[in-house]
């Protein structure tokens, strides 16, 4: 093997299976084809290598028509990353196993010895899998186009992963074959077509589970770099280290084992040290067991939460059925010829007592976050118009305006970024209700120096402001500044959830007194999702 080959496609091969085995290993949200399509890259680069060497040049003409598997693996990334049908992959996986096979039996219908001349079958075949790859390459194509978001960056870098991945492997292949080229043309575009598989791999997790996979590929990396230079002492130093030479196997074993015992607590003492100076929240041994003590005590204080939930849920149900039963009755009443406003008024406090259960058992029952991409401006506008229909007529214009170009995307619950939002606008909205001069404008910007890697959004509204004398207790439970007697009577709860959502999100919601009057509130999401509470 020419050493050159060594230096290009030795890095490939290690790069691609280190990407597989760790996203296998602790990915959540990796797809099986993603995996897959990693190893069937580092299977391809195999295949180059031993094309190079002389010794595996025969065994090479039977392993190296198994890259056209490289493409059924990009239709199974596909379809996990953008949820389409697993039909094309199934037949993808069988026609590239067909050619697999036909190469490894009878290579010589391919292409001549060591690959270097086309065989019977070189063109026909060539011509249907490059008109396989162009259809492959054309959906993916499509889909980046209809595709937002993460899911559209995804679906983009293996787009551009298997034109490069097509042009480095069989293009380069066919070359050879022609003797148009070497294999070593294909080494970085290879290169590139592999990191763009493994950003497609890594972009997929959200949240600790991301900060786990890139973790984990550090501390791989620092592991071979620890064992490079220990093995490498250590055989130097084996000859001397074994009594009569190293020519008794009983005596290599015993000092084999002996100076191998050490070395794994000694790569985890230093690899957990260096992982400490790297990384905020590392993932050394140690380190997990404490996170699992700290762990233990917040489910301790969680379970005490349920508890007090599961109370809340039962006086929720018990105080349910007598308000189905009275708003039953107030429809009696009405028929009866009782006086609408009595009716009416029955009714405002039916629905206050309901609303008042729903905020209660959001607070005190809270469910898992379910983190995904949420696009903020869009979420922001179905929340604007669930308050203008909550609010009614006499709902101020709400003005969403960003700060910045283009969309802007944030890692979060969807439903809780929502639950905040309209908290957030109805008690802005119900301050302006009737006010002819009320506005609401929400601005929503990307977090700079102290708020860099947040999405700030600002709630701001030219109403009366809020109370002073609860100004200071405005996000705790049961605290409001509308009576009861009030046109829309506040619960006390909508502000503690949506700071609760916030907070649980490794958020931030803040008050503070606009400038011309009024109140402005700001919301500081994590452009990045922080670890999923419970």
């Amino acid at each position: 093997m020419r050493p050159v080959v060594a230096l290009a496609y030795y890095p490939l091969w290690a790069v691609a299976v280190t990407v597989a085995v760790t996203a296998l290993r602790l990915g959540r949200n990796v797809g099986r084809g993603l995996v897959a399509l990693c190893f069937f890259l580092a299977f391809w680069v195999t295949g180059l290598i031993l094309l190079e060497t002389d010794s595996t040049m025969a065994l090479a003409e039977h392993v190296v028509p198994s890259g056209i598997i490289v493409a059924a693996g990009l239709a199974h990334a596909y379809a996990d990353v953008a949820g389409a049908s697993r039909r094309p992959v199934v037949l993808a996986y069988a026609a590239s196993a067909a050619v697999a096979l036909l190469g490894a039996v009878s290579p010589r219908l391919l292409y001549g010895p060591g690959a270097r001349s086309p065989g019977p079958l070189f063109f026909p075949l060539s011509a249907v899998m490059a008109l396989a790859v162009v259809a492959v390459v054309a959906r993916l194509g499509r889909s980046v186009l209809a595709a937002r978001g993460l899911q559209q960056r995804r679906i983009a870098a293996l787009f551009f992963g298997s034109v490069l991945a097509t042009l480095g492997g069989g293009f380069v292949v066919g070359l050879r074959v022609l003797g148009l080229g070497d294999v070593l043309l294909g080494a970085p575009v290879l290169l590139l077509a592999i990191l763009l598989v493994a950003y497609a791999v890594l972009s997929g997790e959200l949240g600790r589970s991301r900060r786990v996979v890139m973790q984990g590929l550090a501390y791989a990396a620092l592991t071979a770099l620890l064992s490079t230079f220990g093995l490498a002492a250590f055989f130097k130093l084996l000859p001397y280290l074994s009594p009569g030479g190293g020519a008794s196997l009983p005596w290599l074993l015993f000092v084999l084992f002996l100076a191998a015992l050490p070395l794994d607590p000694l790569r985890l003492l230093v690899v957990e040290h260096v992982g400490r100076r790297l990384f905020d929240r590392p993932i050394g041994v140690r380190d997990l067991a404490d996170e699992i003590a700290r762990v233990e005590v917040r489910a301790d204080q969680a379970e005490r939460l349920a508890e007090l939930g599961r109370l809340a849920s039962a006086v929720a149900h018990e105080i349910r059925n007598p308000l189905g039963v009275i708003a039953a009755q107030a429809k009696l009443l009405e028929r009866q010829g009782a006086k609408p406003e009595t009716v009416a008024s029955l009714r405002a406090q039916v629905d206050r007592a309901r609303r008042f259960l729903d905020d209660l058992l959001r607070y005190s029952r809270p469910r898992p976050l379910e983190v995904t991409e949420v696009d903020v401006l869009s979420t922001l506008r179905l929340a604007a118009s669930h308050v203008r229909q909550i609010v009614g007529e006499g709902a101020p214009p709400i003005e969403i305006a960003p700060e910045a170009r283009g969309s802007i995307f944030i890692e979060a619950d969807r439903g809780a970024f929502l639950d905040a939002a309209t908290a957030l606008l109805q008690n802005a909205a119900i301050a302006l209700d009737g006010s002819a001069e009320g506005r609401i404008r929400v601005a929503v910007a990307r977090g700079e120096d102290a708020d860099a890697g947040f999405v700030v959004v600002r709630v701001e509204d030219n109403g009366p402001g809020v109370p002073e004398e609860i100004e200071a207790r405005l996000f705790q439970p049961f605290v409001t500044g509308r009576g009861r007697d009030a046109k829309h009577p506040g619960t006390g709860l909508g502000l503690a959830v949506a700071a609760r959502w916030l907070e649980r999100h490794g958020g931030a919601l803040r008050h503070e007194r606009a400038p011309g009057g009024g109140a402005r509130f700001e919301a500081r999401w994590p452009a990045r999702a922080e670890e999923p509470a419970g």
